[in-house]
């Protein structure tokens, strides 16, 4: 993919100088801005308050859902869980670009504990990874998931095998079933090999398929390596997706972690694997004020086929929320 216009290829070099300025600038502010709310927030209650309402909100109304399946002798009662993000990530032309992601979870003891109900803005149907969350929230175009409602089913849940279904609305009011299977093999000590194959229909979309392959290996006392494969395709897309990545997770200490990977995604076009999007990040992810809140910082170096596979430099910054059973 080329550039068609020389005002476009002005405006990727302008880009990448303004980016590299933008940087550090922006890194310095992060930083006076968190040092800032840690000591405002060290003392205060308020922070514990708004936690505690929202998440008696959120089980309050998973009772209330759980109560039309009520039965006799009901010992237990629904838990909720929710979790919002809310992010900084530069991108071409659009420096200042704002991004937040909300999930909600409740499981129904009323029944058994095998549903539970699913709310989120992105498309739940793509079960998200740090890969999928790195290439998506830097991928250039605006956010383009819409609210994601279902209740799924856990029909197996074992140490090393997961069977669930799922029936919901995505991508709008386009109705979906889903299964998918989860099952982890340890071949031999040091290596983990999970396979997970999906089954889904879209009424819109149609059928649809895909296939994650991950391997764990080189674990230490602090860290890991993580392999991860996935194939996708759908019946009103023409082209199989694919994405392959390396992952490296080391826990610096009990509230801080950071997480460094190379990825590669695009489709499959006359049996060609063909890039999208290639590129490596590294994240830092720390625990800071109360054991439910947690900050962000992650460089990034892109090749996207939008900027003609040019090297394209890039900063996120998120806030993450937890409520509920976190």
């Amino acid at each position: 993919m080329m550039y068609r216009t020389i005002k476009m290829q002005c405006c990727a070099a302008q880009y990448i100088k303004v980016t590299r300025q933008l940087l550090p600038t922006t890194l310095a502010i992060f930083v006076l801005l968190f040092s800032a709310v840690v000591q405002a927030a060290e003392n205060d209650t308020w922070l514990d308050s708004m936690q505690t309402e929202v998440s008696q909100s959120i089980n309050a109304s998973a009772n209330w859902f759980d109560d039309f399946f009520e039965q006799e002798n009901k010992t237990k009662q629904a838990k909720a869980y929710a979790k919002i993000r809310f992010g900084l990530i530069p991108l071409e032309q659009d420096l200042i670009r704002f991004d937040s992601k909300i999930r909600l979870r409740a499981k129904l003891p009323n029944l058994k504990d095998r549903w539970d109900i699913i709310v989120s803005d992105y498309d739940e149907n793509r079960e998200q990874s740090i890969t999928d969350e790195a290439i998506k929230d830097t991928s250039g175009g605006r956010k383009e998931e819409q609210l994601n409602l279902a209740l799924r089913v856990t029909h197996s849940s074992k140490e090393n095998q997961y069977i669930s279904s799922r029936i919901g609305f995505a991508k709008g009011a386009d109705i979906y079933l889903k299964s998918r299977y989860k099952r982890k093999f340890f071949p031999f000590d040091g290596l983990n090999l999970e396979i997970e194959p999906a089954l889904y229909y879209y009424l819109d979309h149609g059928f649809g398929s895909r296939v994650n392959l991950d391997l764990e290996f080189g674990k230490t006392q602090n860290g890991l390596f993580r392999q991860t494969n996935s194939w996708e395709t759908i019946q009103d897309d023409n082209h199989p997706t694919w994405r392959h990545s390396l992952l490296h997770y080391y826990q610096i200490n009990p509230k801080s972690a950071l997480i460094s990977g190379i990825f590669a995604t695009g489709r499959i076009i006359n049996d060609d694997y063909l890039y999208d999007n290639r590129g490596f990040f590294m994240r830092y992810r720390c625990q800071a004020m109360r054991k439910w809140i947690y900050f962000e910082i992650e460089p990034f170096v892109h090749f996207p086929d939008f900027r003609a596979h040019e090297r394209t430099y890039g900063m996120a910054l998120r806030l993450e929320v937890s409520f509920g059973e976190y």
